[in-house]
């Protein structure tokens, strides 16, 4: 057996992190089966939206659009214009929306991240 610096045998790593691997896939794909994963989509989703934060920012970006500020803006399609608004500020909205999402999954003390900690403290403890 090849042994690290530390002493420690390499395969034993390497094993034990293959077996993390497998186990957080595992979670993840009971999480899956389970509807936990659609109910934190759902509920990101709504919180967002929500957020008058993200909507600020949504609000802020369209307003300094420079899709609108162009001249024929008035009179061009609305498809045209949704289109060329959408590609102009699609990244930050996105951007803000991620933030916003990361914000809540990772407080266990709020909805959504509450509900993450509880369905996997739950099957950590079917284990």
């Amino acid at each position: 057996a090849t042994m690290t610096a530390g002493g420690v045998d390499d395969a034993e790593v390497a094993a034990a992190h293959r077996e993390s691997i497998e186990a957080e896939k595992a979670m993840v794909d009971a999480l899956r089966k389970d509807g936990t994963f659609e109910r934190v989509r759902k509920a990101l989703i709504a919180r967002c939206v929500a957020d008058g934060g993200v909507r600020a920012k949504v609000a802020e970006l369209v307003d300094a659009s420079e899709t609108l500020r162009q001249r024929g803006a008035a009179g061009a399609k609305f498809e045209e214009l949704v289109d060329r608004l959408r590609e102009e500020v699609e990244k930050d909205v996105m951007v803000t929306f991620a933030d916003k999402a990361w914000e809540l999954m990772t407080d266990e003390r709020g909805e959504v991240g509450g509900m993450i900690a509880e369905a996997v403290q739950k099957r950590l403890g079917e284990r």
